[in-house]
C-alpha cells in the first residue's frame, strides 16, 4: 500500500504529541527537520552538515570528525523512537525509523493481527526499557492457542548490539563554560573551557559533548537533572576564574550528575603575569585529563566497577574492554583466559570496535610475553592482525598505535616500535597508560633517561595509576647497584599475583644480604611460575634488555636459590 504525505505527517504528530515520547526538544527538532526534508523530495540531501547547521546552530565550518553532535543525537533519537514503538506506539498504523548509516527517515505501514489477550497481558507487565543502555534486550512472549502458537518479539533498543561503532565508548561528560568572576578576564575562562574540551575529546573512552552544545549554560545556574535528561550526561566539569587583588584563583570541579555531588575539586592560585596564567592553564589541562580521563582515571574506574557487577554472560563489548583494563591493573595471569575470551566475544559483537581489537593484540602478545601457551609465530601473527585491524577501524586511536608499538618491541623492531609509540603519544599526550607503556619499553631498550622521564610523567598525571608503572625504576636502580632504593620503590608495588613482584624481591633481598626474605620471595615466584628457571631466558629476551643486565639479574636469582 502507498503511504501518503498526510499519513506521514499524522504519524509524526503521534510521536510529537504523545507524553511518553522521550525525545528532548532538540531531538524533536531533528526529527521534524528530516521528515520535512523527506517530504520535500530532498531525502538524498539529508546530511550531517545540513542537520548541524539547521538544527544545532552550527556554522559552515562544522566538521563531523571533530564535533560528533549529529551522530550522538541521532543515536539517542533512534533510542527515543524505539522506546516509543516498544510501548505506547506499538499499535500505530505506521512505523517511522531512521536507519543507521544515514539520516533519511523510513516509513512502513504495519498490519496488526487481532490482539491475543494472553500476549497483551505479558506486554502490559514488561519492565520499561532503560532510556540508555549498551545492550540489546529482546522481549519474547508466547501464548499457546487452540489454533497454534503466536510468538511475539520486541526489540527495545534496536537490532544492533552496543553503541554506534563510529562513536566513542564510556561515560558522557559535559565541559561547561568556565565562569569569570570579578575582574577576571573572560578570554582566560573561555580559553580553558575550549582547551579542556579539545583535550578530553582525545580520550576514546569518554563521550565529550561539543562546546557549542552546552554554551547556553554560560552565566546560568547548572541543573544536574537537566543535563541528565537533555544530554544523557554522566558527569559535568565546571570551573571558575576569579581575580583577587594581585592574584588569580582558578578552580575546577567534577560533578557526578547521577548522584548530584562533587567527586573532584581542585583550586590553583597564581600571579597575574601572562607566563603564570599560561602555565597554570596547561597544569589544569594535565590535571583534569590525567586524573579524570585515561584508562585508569576516575571516570573509567567508575565504569570498571559498574562492569564488574555485570554477569559475564551479559557483558557487552564495552564492558569487556573495561574488564581488560581492570585486569591490567594487577595483571593476575589466572584471569588472562577469561579476559581474552570476553574480548574475542567483543570483536565478534562489534567488529568495528577499534579499542577491542587493540587490547586483543596485547592479550595475544601477553601469551608470548608470559609463556601462556600457543605457537609463538601464530600468536604474534594474530597480535599483528588485531593491532592493524584497530588502526584500520580508527586511524586516530592512540591505543591502536600503542599496541602495534608493543608488538614491534617484542619482535625486536626497535625503530618501528619508536615510530608507532611516538605516534600514540602524539595522538594523546596526556594518557598515562600510553606514556607508561611507551616509557617503560624505551627504558628497557637502553634509553633510560627518556624512558624514565616519560614514566614519571605518567605517574604524576594520575595519583591512582596501576602499580606496574614503577617497575622501570626498579630495573634501573638494580642496574645502578642501588639495591636499597630499588627495594623502596618495589614496596610501592602491590601486585601479589604478578610474578615480577616476587622475582625482584628475591633478587634485591639477596643483594642486600636478607636471605630469608629472598628465599620466601623465590618460593612465591615459583608458586606462580613453577618452570621459571626454564622460561627465564625467553621471558627476559622479550623485554629487549641487554645481555649484561640479564646475566646480572639471573646471577642474583641463582645465588638466591633458583636452580636450573
Amino acid at each position: 500500500m502507498s503511504i501518503s504525505d498526510q499519513d506521514i505527517r499524522a504519524q509524526l504528530r503521534r510521536l510529537m504529541d504523545h507524553p511518553e515520547f522521550p525525545a528532548s526538544p532538540q531531538r524533536r527538532a531533528f526529527l521534524t527537520y528530516v521528515v520535512d526534508e523527506y517530504l520535500a523530495g530532498r531525502a538524498d540531501q539529508i546530511k550531517g552538515v545540513s542537520i548541524a547547521m539547521s538544527v544545532f546552530n552550527r556554522d559552515a565550518s562544522f566538521d563531523q570528525q571533530i564535533d560528533p553532535i549529529v551522530r550522538l543525537e541521532a543515536r539517542r533519537l533512534r533510542q527515543d523512537i524505539d522506546s516509543y514503538y516498544a510501548g505506547p506506539g506499538r499499535d500505530d498504523p505506521m512505523r517511522l525509523s531512521i536507519p543507521k548509516g544515514g539520516y533519511a527517515p523510513r516509513f512502513e505501514q504495519v498490519a496488526h493481527p487481532k490482539a491475543d489477550p494472553v500476549s497483551d497481558e505479558v506486554l502490559r507487565h514488561e519492565e520499561p526499557a532503560p532510556h540508555r543502555s549498551s545492550r540489546t534486550i529482546w522481549v519474547l512472549a508466547g501464548a499457546a492457542m487452540i489454533c497454534g502458537v503466536i510468538w511475539i518479539g520486541l526489540s527495545f533498543l534496536g537490532a544492533a548490539p552496543g553503541r554506534d561503532p563510529d562513536l566513542p565508548k564510556g561515560p558522557i561528560v559535559a565541559v561547561l563554560p568556565f565562569e569569570s568572576l570579578g575582574e577576571a578576564p573572560e578570554s582566560l575562562a573561555y580559553g580553558i573551557t575550549q582547551q579542556l574540551t579539545t583535550e578530553l575529546v582525545r580520550f576514546r573512552d569518554l563521550w565529550v559533548l561539543p562546546l557549542g552544545t552546552v554554551e547556553r549554560f554560560r552565566d546560568s545556574q547548572i541543573d544536574p537533572q537537566q543535563l541528565r535528561s537533555e544530554f544523557d550526561a554522566d558527569y559535568a566539569l565546571e570551573g571558575s576564574v576569579q581575580e583577587t587583588g594581585e592574584t588569580l584563583r582558578l578552580s575546577a570541579r567534577l560533578i557526578d550528575l547521577t548522584a548530584a555531588r562533587y567527586v573532584w575539586v581542585r583550586s590553583y592560585e597564581i600571579g597575574l603575569a601572562p607566563s603564570e596564567i599560561y602555565a597554570v592553564q596547561d597544569q589544569i589541562i594535565r590535571d583534569v585529563t590525567g586524573q579524570l580521563a585515561g584508562k585508569y582515571g576516575l571516570l573509567t574506574q567508575d565504569a570498571m566497577q559498574l562492569a564488574a557487577r555485570t554477569a559475564p554472560a551479559h557483558r557487552d563489548a564495552y564492558d569487556c574492554v573495561l574488564e581488560y583494563y581492570s585486569y591490567q591493573i594487577t595483571i593476575n595471569l589466572d584471569q588472562h583466559g577469561d579476559v581474552k575470551a570476553c574480548i574475542l566475544n567483543a570483536v565478534d559483537q562489534n567488529p568495528e570496535y577499534a579499542e577491542a581489537w587493540a587490547v586483543l593484540s596485547n592479550l595475544y602478545v601477553q601469551q608470548v610475553r608470559f609463556n601462556l601457551g600457543g605457537d609463538r609465530d601464530q600468536v604474534l601473527q594474530a597480535a599483528d592482525l588485531a593491532a592493524r585491524r584497530a588502526i584500520q577501524a580508527d586511524p586516530n586511536l592512540a591505543t591502536g598505535h600503542l599496541m602495534l608499538a608493543n608488538l614491534l618491541f617484542v619482535e625486536g623492531d626497535i625503530q618501528g616500535f619508536r615510530q608507532a609509540g611516538q605516534r600514540a603519544v602524539d595522538l594523546n599526550p596526556n594518557d598515562g597508560a600510553i606514556l607508561a607503556h611507551f616509557g617503560m619499553r624505551l627504558a628497557f631498550a637502553g634509553d633510560w633517561d627518556r624512558g624514565l622521564a616519560i614514566g614519571d610523567r605518567a605517574i604524576a598525571l594520575n595519583p591512582v595509576h596501576p602499580h606496574w608503572y614503577h617497575f622501570p625504576r626498579v630495573f634501573y636502580l638494580f642496574d645502578q647497584g642501588d639495591f636499597d632504593q630499588a627495594l623502596s620503590v618495589l614496596d610501592r608495588i602491590d601486585m601479589p599475583e604478578f610474578f615480577w613482584t616476587h622475582l625482584w624481591r628475591a633478587a634485591l633481598n639477596h643483594e642486600i644480604g636478607d636471605e630469608a626474605q629472598a628465599e620466601a620471595a623465590l618460593e612465591a615466584l615459583l608458586n606462580l611460575q613453577p618452570n621459571f628457571a626454564v622460561k627465564a631466558p625467553d621471558i627476559l629476551s622479550i623485554w629487549q634488555l641487554d645481555d649484561l643486565f640479564k646475566q646480572k639479574l639471573m646471577n642474583s636469582l641463582h645465588q638466591a636459590g633458583l636452580s636450573g
